[in-house]
C-alpha cells in the first residue's frame, strides 16, 4: 500500500510503516505486573462458541497459545465475552479491557491518545446533495477490521486471556481496547486519501471499516470506484466482506441510516424510533436513572440526530448530567429542566414517522427571507415577506425581563408561519445580544426562557429546519419596530406591499 501514499503526510505515512512492519503500540502507560480474571458470564454460558472462536483466530495467525503456563511473567488477562450478531446464532468476541475499574488496560490508556474524530451521516448526504437528485450509491466493508491491524510485540503481554487452564495472548487489535478505534482510523484515513488523491474517486466517504462511494447518475462511476477500491484491496491484501457490498442504487443503508438520493430523504430504521419513544417513556416516570440508561438514551437521540440534524444541540443539557460520573451504575437525578427536554423529545417523536428531508446548505437569513421581529415595552410584531402580526403586551408578560419579551415574538412567528422555514438553514437576526446568545446556545439558566426555547425546538425538529442568531443594530429593524410600537399607520406606510390584514394569532399562543 506504501507506494500509493507517496504525498501523503509523512508523519502519518512513518507511523502507519512502522507499525505494520513492527506493530502499533497501545501508548499503555500503567503497571505491567501479572493479573488473573475470569470470564464474563455470556462467555462462560456458551464455552464451546468462545472455543471455536478462539481456534479460529489461532489459525488465522491472530491469537498465540495455547500455553499451559503464562508465556509472560507479567501478563495481564483481562475478561473475554461475546456479544450477539444480528444474525442468529452468531456472537462477536470481545475483550474487556476496561476490567478492573481502575487499573485495567483502558485505564492506563490516556484519554487524548484514543481522541478520534470521524466523518459522518452529514457528509454522505453532503456528497448525494453534491452529486444531485438521482446520485448513484455503492458501499463496503473491510472484514474483519481491527484483527488486520498488528500489536507491537511490547504489547502482547498486555492482552493476556484464559479459557480454562490454557493461556493466550492477542497478537493483533482486540475489540473493547480504548485506542482500537483510533489506530484503524488512522489506517482507514489513508485509504480514504489514496482513493480521492491517486484513484480519482471524488464522492467517498467513510467510518473506521465502512466505505459509501457517491456519483452523478446515468454514469459507471460510481461502479469504477467501487471496483477501485475492491481492486487496491485486493491487490495489498486486505479482506473484503463481500456479503456487505451493495452496488450502485439509489437508496442505501449508511451507518443504520437509510438515504434515498430520489426522494433526498434521510430514514430512521423503524425498531429505533419505536425503542427511543418507549424509553423516553420510560423516562419520564421516573426521578432518577442510572448512568447507564441515560447514556443509552443519549446514544439513541444522538443517532437520530443524524437524521433529525436540528435535534443535536439540545442534547446538550443530557449529556451534562453524565459529567464526571464514570461507574454505569451510579444514579443520576433528573432535574426540572432535564425532565422538560425529554417531554419536549417525547412530544416531537411521538408523531414522528422516522423520515426528514436533506436540509439545503444555504442559510437563509432574515434580510433574504425578510424575517424580522421586534419587543418594546408596550408591544410586540413581526414581519415574514408579506405577512405580519402585532399585539399589546397583556397583563401576564407586563412583569417579564426584555430577553422574554424579545425572543416571544421570534417563537411566535416560526408557530404562524414556520412553513416557510421548512427544510432550511435559517439565520435570525435580532437586535438584543441576550437572545442572541440564547438562540445559538439553545439554553438558558432562566426556566421561563426554556419554556420558548423548548417550543422552538420543537417547531424546528417538526419542520427540520436548523436556527442560529446573529446581532443586528435596532435601526435596520424598523418594520418591526413600528408594530412592537402599534404605530402600524407608520408601517403601512413604510411597507404598502404587505397583505392588507395582520395574520391572526390563536389565543393559545399567546401564552408562555
Amino acid at each position: 500500500m506504501f507506494p500509493y501514499l507517496r504525498g501523503y503526510d509523512f508523519g502519518k505515512v512513518q507511523f502507519l510503516q512502522d507499525g505494520f512492519n513492527v506493530g502499533f503500540k497501545l501508548q499503555y502507560r500503567g503497571l505491567r505486573q501479572y493479573r488473573e480474571s475470569v470470564n464474563l458470564k455470556s462467555a462462560k454460558d456458551n464455552i464451546e462458541v468462545l472455543r471455536r472462536k478462539i481456534s479460529h483466530e489461532i489459525s488465522m495467525g491472530r491469537i498465540a497459545g495455547p500455553f499451559i503456563s503464562a508465556p509472560f511473567e507479567n501478563l495481564q488477562i483481562s475478561p473475554l465475552g461475546l456479544v450477539p450478531k444480528k444474525e442468529p446464532n452468531e456472537f462477536r468476541l470481545i475483550h474487556h479491557l476496561s476490567f478492573p475499574d481502575g487499573s485495567s488496560i483502558n485505564d492506563g490508556i490516556a484519554p487524548e491518545d484514543v481522541s478520534v474524530k470521524y466523518q459522518t451521516v452529514s457528509d454522505a448526504i453532503g456528497l448525494i446533495k453534491y452529486f444531485g437528485k438521482g446520485a448513484l450509491m455503492a458501499k463496503t466493508d473491510i472484514e474483519n477490521a481491527f484483527r488486520i491491524i498488528p500489536i507491537h510485540p511490547q504489547d502482547h503481554n498486555l492482552l493476556g486471556m484464559k479459557v480454562g487452564e490454557h493461556y493466550y495472548y492477542d497478537k493483533v487489535l482486540p475489540m473493547g481496547c480504548s485506542i482500537s478505534c483510533r489506530l484503524f482510523e488512522e489506517f482507514s484515513t489513508a485509504l480514504h486519501w489514496v482513493l480521492q488523491n491517486k484513484l480519482q474517486t471524488a464522492g467517498v466517504t467513510h467510518v473506521l471499516d465502512d466505505f459509501l462511494f457517491v456519483a452523478p447518475k446515468n454514469s459507471n462511476k460510481c461502479q469504477t470506484d467501487l471496483e477501485n477500491f475492491l481492486n487496491l484491496c485486493k491487490q495489498v491484501c486486505i479482506p473484503i466482506k463481500h456479503s456487505k457490498t451493495v452496488l450502485p442504487c439509489t437508496t442505501i443503508t449508511f451507518l443504520g441510516i437509510e438515504l434515498d438520493s430520489i426522494r433526498m430523504q434521510a430514514r430512521l430504521p423503524n425498531d429505533k424510533l419505536v425503542k427511543i419513544r418507549n424509553l423516553l417513556a420510560s423516562f419520564q416516570q421516573k426521578a432518577k436513572v442510572t448512568l447507564r440508561e441515560l447514556q443509552s438514551l443519549i446514544g439513541l437521540l444522538n443517532f437520530a440526530c443524524s437524521v433529525i440534524t436540528p435535534g443535536r444541540p439540545f442534547l446538550r443539557r443530557l449529556i451534562d448530567l453524565t459529567r464526571g460520573l464514570t461507574k454505569p451504575n451510579h444514579h443520576v437525578r433528573l432535574n426540572r429542566e432535564a425532565k422538560a427536554d425529554i417531554r419536549a423529545w417525547l412530544h416531537f417523536i411521538q408523531s414522528y414517522n422516522g423520515v426528514t428531508l436533506f436540509l439545503s446548505d444555504i442559510w437563509e437569513s432574515s434580510a433574504r427571507l425578510h424575517f424580522y421581529t421586534d419587543a418594546s415595552g408596550i408591544g410586540f410584531g413581526a414581519v415574514l415577506g408579506t405577512k405580519w402580526f402585532f399585539r399589546k403586551w397583556s397583563k401576564d408578560f407586563e412583569s417579564f425581563h426584555i430577553t422574554i419579551k424579545e425572543l416571544f415574538p421570534i417563537v411566535l412567528a416560526v408557530q404562524l408561519w414556520g412553513n416557510y422555514l421548512q427544510n432550511k438553514c435559517v439565520l435570525f437576526h435580532c437586535d438584543n445580544s441576550a437572545v442572541v446568545a440564547v438562540l445559538t446556545s439553545h439554553t438558558s439558566k432562566d426556566s421561563t426562557i426554556m419554556k420558548l426555547v423548548r417550543k422552538l425546538v420543537i417547531k424546528s425538529l417538526q419542520l427540520n429546519f436548523m436556527f442560529r442568531a446573529e446581532h443586528i443594530m435596532g435601526k435596520r429593524n424598523v418594520l418591526a419596530d413600528h408594530l412592537s410600537r402599534l404605530q402600524v399607520d407608520s408601517f403601512r406606510l413604510l411597507a404598502p406591499q404587505m397583505d392588507n390584514e395582520a395574520t391572526p394569532i390563536p389565543d393559545n399562543l399567546l401564552t408562555i
